[in-house]
């Protein structure tokens, strides 16, 4: 029986991060990926010449990213950074610049409404600035801190963001604008909000040039260049336990390795309710975890278009969120399979391939829709999983498709006939592919009534020996998905070398 210092389970960019930091400082490391590839759904896939993200398409806090990938001796990738727009009736404003400039244009359209839009952007200033002097740790349960800025962000960080715009801000489309970045209602606190625009305006949101698989690429060649191994195919089928403390993992071909520390990049849910033994952890924790909530899925759609068919002048950046036609989005359960049921739904479509021609083949343009969706509705359509599921969802998944694009098309002239690649994502391809509980696509739940105030560390688990790395080991993306994911290693491994775990 085989055993190490350290078992990493998953090889996204949290546990390539964990592993590289502990194999660095001379630990035994095996990182084990059931999956082909690693990076998680930091990964593309490949369709007749065009490349698209199976997962995140941009990066956040670039800065960060290459500091880290050069502590542990690579050079980092090439960032690009993207532009987004928002499109809303006769509103149609570029929100990655900088607030006061955002300021400005929405002043033009909504003159009536100019000093609270001050009152508000003055508001996610002095938040954005408190969080400019702040690290991680000091957001994490704000431990010790006690200066001005780690009072305005717990001052801040208590008050849900719907309650600041509501209180300046009158037009229904400013107040979604300024509350969510897009078209949707406000549901996160003033904090988080904040954060948000301070990536956006601020710090800037981030290709990665050669695919958002170049950061996972970069962390593995490093783990293996300290002496760690990955293996991929390898299913991590139970997490093994003795008197009460992880001691090792077993495989689904029934082969076992121990070590006395495990660190799970899986899915939290999954990780603690699925890979533990049923009588490790209490009956409230189990229901706790239950009910821990996530965000939402998506319904997305990734396009290959011929370019000379299809007008996309509607694009001043990479990225346009829009809703095309008022009132509140009808539910899942009661769309049909027609453009109209779409059209107050936020829809976000990216032209994928203008930032680098090598995305599309020559002639075509590479472009992805998407909108949000929820798990529960596309679950009953489920056979079993992996991918057997009843006929009637592969008929239903492109019906949806065909009329979202139609009804896209309303902005993107020519769209339906210029398409010769489709492929369709729903919420149970997030879930099985992406190893995603209830197919989530961004951690933790961003409503402040779910997680209201302090960020939170998910890094202890309720086992001793088990350690969380990963988008969902904190509360809170504070580095946003890909940062916060890598963060969350070099935090895991600094416990285990601090001898905490």
């Amino acid at each position: 029986m085989k055993s190490t210092d350290a078992i990493i389970i998953g090889a996204g960019v949290g546990g390539l991060s964990a592993a590289a930091y502990l194999a660095q400082a001379g630990r035994g490391v095996i990182v084990l990926e059931q999956d082909r590839h690693i990076g998680g759904t930091a990964h593309v896939f490949r369709r007749s010449g065009f490349i698209f993200p199976t997962g995140p398409q941009s990066v956040t806090m670039p800065g960060y990213i290459s500091d880290s990938l050069c502590e542990l001796g690579v050079g980092p990738p090439c960032f690009i950074r993207d532009c987004f727009q928002v499109r809303r009736g006769s509103m149609d404003v570029m929100i990655s610049v900088p607030l006061r400039e955002i300021s400005e244009q929405l002043s033009k359209i909504f003159p009536e409404e100019q000093k609270g839009i001050m009152a508000v952007i003055n508001v996610l200033e002095e938040v954005m600035t408190a969080l400019d002097v702040l690290k991680p740790e000091d957001l994490i349960e704000q431990a010790g801190t006690t200066n001005s800025a780690a009072r305005v962000i717990l001052h801040w960080g208590s008050i849900p963001a719907r309650e600041l715009v509501n209180s300046h801000l009158h037009d229904e489309r400013l107040k979604d604008l300024l509350g969510s970045q897009g078209t949707d209602e406000t549901e996160m606190s003033v904090v988080l909000l904040a954060q948000m625009w301070r990536f956006m305006s601020k710090e800037g949101i981030w290709y990665t040039r050669g695919g958002i698989c170049e950061v996972p690429e970069l962390l593995a060649m490093r783990v293996r260049a300290f002496g760690g191994e990955i293996r991929l195919g390898e299913r991590v089928e139970r997490i093994l336990i003795h008197a009460g403390t992880a001691v090792g993992v077993e495989l689904s071909g029934g082969a076992r390795i121990r070590s006395h520390l495990v660190i799970s990049d899986a899915d939290y849910k999954e990780t603690i309710l699925g890979l533990l033994p049923h009588d490790v952890i209490t009956a409230d924790k189990h229901e706790e975890i239950t009910r821990m909530p996530l965000t939402s899925s998506a319904y997305t759609i990734f396009l290959g278009v011929k370019r000379e068919l299809v007008d996309i002048c509607a694009f001043r950046g990479h990225h346009l969120l829009v809703k095309l036609k008022e009132g509140k989005p009808i539910p899942w359960e009661l769309k049909r399979p027609i453009p109209e049921d779409f059209l107050q739904d936020e829809i976000w479509l990216s032209w994928w391939s203008r930032h680098d021609h090598k995305l599309a083949p020559p002639g075509c343009e590479a472009l992805i829709i998407k909108v949000t969706a929820p798990f529960d509705h596309f679950a009953p359509f489920s056979g079993g999983g992996n991918g057997q599921h009843c006929e009637y969802y592969y008929s239903m998944k492109e019906e949806m498709a065909g009329a979202l694009v139609s009804a896209a098309s309303g902005l993107v002239p020519g769209l339906p006939d210029a398409v010769v690649v489709r492929e369709v994502a729903t919420p149970l391809t997030y879930k099985e592919r992406g190893h995603r509980s209830a197919g989530s696509v961004a951690g933790w739940s961003w409503r402040f009534d779910d997680f209201p105030g302090q960020t939170h560390s998910l890094t202890f688990t309720p086992v001793p020996g088990l350690l969380m790395v990963g988008l969902q080991s904190f509360t809170r993306l504070f580095y946003g998905g890909m940062g916060t994911s890598l963060y969350s290693g070099r935090y895991a491994a600094d416990i285990v070398l601090s001898g905490t775990e």
